[in-house]
């Protein structure tokens, strides 16, 4: 008996629907979920745009929140 093992594409319903999942996922955390969502986006050939898109949003999200952190931290407000 032979088994064949065939490399299927997995359809996306909504590329839309998933690029915005990925953006809010790189909002609530930008470093490590983010990255993973935005890497994950970057191996699909028909999303690959978007994933650099949510790279991009993750890297400057974090920046502004560790500035944002700092600030707050010096102000007394946390």
């Amino acid at each position: 008996m032979i088994i064949s093992f065939k490399k299927e594409a997995i359809e996306i319903s909504s590329k839309r629907k998933w690029f915005i999942i990925g953006i809010v996922i790189a909002l609530l955390n930008p470093i490590f979920s983010g990255l993973v969502v935005s890497f994950g986006f970057l191996t699909e050939p028909k999303l690959r745009r978007e994933g650099k898109i949510i790279l991009i949003i993750s890297f400057v999200w974090a920046i502004i929140l560790a500035y944002l952190i700092e600030w707050l931290k010096k102000g007394g407000y946390i």
